[in-house]
């Protein structure tokens, strides 16, 4: 029996996460997700059990925060959104979609002075690749005994 799924596979995820992470020493740590939170790629410095509950959080958050916008600019349900920016007196958390119909995200979490601007842009620029990526990538099968 063929068991198949959509969950994407990332062997290595420095390629799309180092980039963010070397922009400042104020970036903390970066991940990737799916949609339903699991946990794709993080940094060396997030443990796994942090970098899990976090994806898990980032889910609930990007859903929240589709709909709110949706509900409160009139659009579509389907109606994606382009980027969720959080911020606390300890820094800024940002998420962003790593291309349409891919179901994965890229969230990066940085300190006060971590230069948004410029992460925001390499992350979208990273996201991109991310994305054509994963669309290039026929889902993975695994072999059942």
């Amino acid at each position: 029996m063929t068991l198949s799924t959509s969950r994407p596979v990332i062997e290595d995820p420095s390629w799309v996460l180092n980039p963010i992470t070397e922009v400042s020493n104020e970036v903390k740590h970066a991940l990737i997700l799916s949609s339903d939170g699991m946990v794709i790629g993080a940094t060396e410095g997030l443990l796994r059990e942090a970098a899990e509950g976090i994806s898990a959080m980032t889910a609930a958050l990007h859903g929240a925060a589709r709909a709110a916008a949706n509900a409160a600019l009139d659009a579509s349900d389907g109606t994606p959104i382009t980027t969720i920016t959080v911020q606390n007196t300890h820094g800024t958390y940002m998420i962003m979609p790593a291309g349409a119909r891919t179901n994965t995200f890229i969230a990066v979490a940085g300190g006060l002075d971590m230069p948004m601007g410029t992460v925001a842009h390499i992350m979208a620029r990273q996201a991109k690749k991310l994305g054509e990526q994963l669309m290039s990538v026929p889902a993975r099968t695994r072999e059942a005994s």
